[in-house]
């Protein structure tokens, strides 16, 4: 009998020690530390105000820090969230590497870590819950799709791409190239014949491909697929700076779907836009409540997306609140 009681003791002393709330008090007192990459376009401004909003529909206090594309601050970011013993961290990669230690230590003291966004690499498994994203491997394959298909009839003997990639060693820029690649190398005579890095800023693509022209003339350039909308809206400043007709001179493909650009994809000034979801708050708010009630999670949760395309009816498009 005392051997029973002790047992029951003991089970009441570890159900008291979880870490897990089961109640809608308890729930409302969760700390979310949010960790976003930077504010270097209309794109991850929305992709904050998204996670922030419904995080605060749930009643929990979030930690916010802007990383402003420094993951050394990031880091130190995270280690501020672990010492003050939040009960979450969500954050927004710059990269994918260099990140074991910091979320090692997030292990250890049992804090749930979910990424958003960019993928990461780790040398150990199991240092983060999940990550909420995009298929960048998806987005590539429908940029290239709308480039076959729209020369599949074309009796053009060769179709010269230049590619503007984002920032180098992040997944977003691998995956889109890769994607994009497997579908392109269908057709023998679409390849891309340059390939330029403008970080996923305006100001720096426009500097890049403005110099890119300027030695290399733009005359053999039937394509531009760009990986973002902000590097495209710099493009875009150049080519009509030196006569270029962007989308008819230059078909143009980019990636994230922002306003001002699918006015752009109405005026005809861009051929296809494929679409990047931002609005990850929604998924991130779901995936805190399903973790606290004991649900399983699975280890990626990608967000539904679309394509937006002069071959369709633009006047079905949404409206964008980004």
């Amino acid at each position: 009998m005392k051997y029973l009681l002790r047992l029951l003791l003991f089970l009441f002393l570890m159900a008291g020690c979880t870490n897990a709330p089961n109640t809608e008090e308890d729930a409302a007192n969760i700390v979310v530390g949010f960790s976003q990459s930077g504010t270097e376009s209309n794109w991850r401004k929305r992709h904050t105000e998204s996670i922030l909003d419904e995080l605060g529909k749930e009643g929990y206090e979030v930690l916010y820090r802007n990383g402003f594309m420094n993951q050394d601050r990031q880091i130190q970011d995270m280690r501020t969230f672990i010492a003050y013993k939040v009960d979450f961290i969500v954050f927004t990669p710059i990269v994918e590497n260099g990140w074991d230690a910091v979320l090692l230590e997030a292990k250890d003291a049992g804090i749930p870590v979910i990424i958003v966004d960019r993928h990461i690499r780790t040398k150990e498994e199991d240092l983060y819950l999940t990550h909420i994203g995009s298929s960048f491997k998806a987005e590539g394959n429908r940029a290239g799709l709308y480039i076959t298909n729209h020369f599949q009839n074309s009796s053009q003997s060769t179709v010269n791409i230049l590619e503007m990639k984002g920032l180098a060693n992040t997944s977003p820029t691998n995956f889109r190239s890769e994607g994009f690649m497997e579908v392109i190398s269908r057709d023998s005579r679409i390849s891309i014949t340059a390939s330029l890095e403008g970080d996923f800023i305006r100001s720096k693509a426009k500097d890049v491909f403005r110099n890119y022209i300027k030695e290399n003339g733009w005359e053999d350039i039937d394509v531009l697929y760009s990986h973002n909308d902000e590097m495209t809206l710099g493009i875009l400043e150049i080519m009509e700076e030196n006569g270029i007709v962007p989308g008819q001179d230059i078909i143009i493909v980019t990636i994230d779907g922002q306003a001002e650009m699918i006015e752009n994809l109405r005026a005809g000034k861009v051929n296809s836009v494929v679409e990047c979801n931002p609005n990850a708050g929604w998924y991130v708010r779901n995936t805190i409540k399903r973790y606290l009630n004991g649900n399983t999670i699975p280890d990626e949760i990608y967000m539904p997306e679309t394509v937006f395309s002069d071959k369709g009816n633009l006047d079905s498009i949404p409206p964008r609140d980004y």
